[in-house]
């Protein structure tokens, strides 16, 4: 009886660990791409290249129908296409889910020339209209179903590109903030509240905060003038304080409200950057009555980026420890909280199937 239940056991176990084996390989299966057709696209922008690329699904995840195109959307910093690796897992979802996928690298990151630092999220906004442009003249992507799924600051970028007339059937807007400065004044608070610090202390700096983002409102602030104030203990170089200078009294209030195309904001619940209640009401308020497809979602235990926050939530790529690193590695997309993804793929489906049944309808005008 006991070389039984001792053979029970050892089998039992064995089973656990080639399940956590396999669990392993599925995840780190997820950041790489070599199994789906990709291609090079290049385009020209204010006379500066930009480089990305194109990934296309397998072609059993598609249909007869072309298959819908999906162009990310960078947030803050130098991304390059991929983000360092952090869209793969992502990537891998979309593919699997039938999308066709197209990201490029910044300007001035990777292979792309110019400077993103220089940008307007006007400037943003073209650019991204004009990757849609270069994406759209592939062959197989002529009659695509497209849109555009954007991060963080990408949330002062789509709704430029959503204002009527659109210039895509879907826009996705994930860890998207209403107002430059209030969303610096939430992330203030939020970084103090980790810290330990007291209620008055917190206060006393969200004050300040807004104080200071109030200069940079100011157009003849300079940036000797901004050394001058000693507003930061570490100033900022100054091409990112010509970036935050110009981009300071971004708000995308009055965009939202002529905005008819179909639009899904999603937010973490336990996001530490953006303020996910306020600004999905924000969101809901204006955009409810646009459209029947509008959705605005707020996925619990998830971080700006939507992964799961018991292990990754942190309000800087670079305060990630090498442990939680590793674990995403580990998990690829099972690193998202439960639900975010498929959020997301399924309402992306339900905007492109709508859109090719509106692009082939016999009514449609010449």
């Amino acid at each position: 009886m006991k070389a039984s239940k001792a053979l029970a056991w050892v089998g039992a176990a064995s089973i656990a660990v080639l399940a956590g084996v396999f669990l392993v390989f599925q995840g780190l299966k997820d950041f790489e791409l070599s199994e789906y057709e990709t291609r090079p696209i290049v385009f020209s922008f204010d006379g500066y290249s930009v480089s990305g690329t194109l990934h296309l699904p397998p072609p059993e995840n598609t249909r007869p129908d072309p298959p819908p195109l999906v162009l990310l959307v960078h947030g803050d910093g130098p991304a390059d296409r991929h983000s360092g690796g952090g869209y793969l897992p992502l990537v891998s979802s979309l593919l699997d889910s039938g999308f066709a996928v197209y990201s490029w690298d910044k300007p001035g990151v990777g292979e792309s020339e110019g400077n993103w630092l220089s940008f307007s999220m006007a400037d943003r906004a073209r650019l991204a209209a004009t990757a849609l442009a270069a994406a759209k003249e592939q062959p197989e992507l002529r009659m695509s179903p497209a849109g555009f799924l954007g991060f963080s600051q990408a949330g002062w970028v789509l709704p430029i590109l959503a204002k009527e007339p659109a210039q895509a059937d879907f826009f996705v807007i994930v860890g998207g903030a209403v107002n430059w400065l209030r969303q610096a004044g939430y992330y203030t608070r939020r970084r103090l509240e980790r810290a330990g610090a007291d209620l008055k202390t917190i206060d006393q700096a969200v004050a300040e905060n807004a104080r200071d983002g109030q200069r940079f409102l100011d157009r003849d602030f300079s940036y000797q003038g901004y050394l001058d104030s000693g507003l930061d203990k570490v100033p900022m170089p100054e091409d990112r304080f010509a970036f935050a200078h110009r981009n300071a009294a971004a708000d995308s209030s009055s965009s939202l409200t002529h905005i008819s195309a179909p639009v899904l904001t999603v937010h973490g619940g336990e996001d530490l950057n953006v303020d996910p209640d306020f600004n999905s009401a924000v969101y809901r308020k204006t955009l409810e009555a646009g459209n029947p497809a509008n959705r605005f979602v707020i996925v619990p235990q998830a971080t700006h980026a939507l992964l799961r926050a018991e292990a990754f939530n942190y309000q800087l790529e670079g305060q990630m420890p090498s442990w939680a690193k590793a674990l995403f590695m580990v998990l690829g997309r099972r690193a998202y909280a439960p639900g975010a993804l498929d959020t997301i793929t399924l309402w992306i489906k339900e905007q492109a199937a709508t859109a090719h049944r509106r692009s082939t309808s016999p009514d449609r005008p010449n």
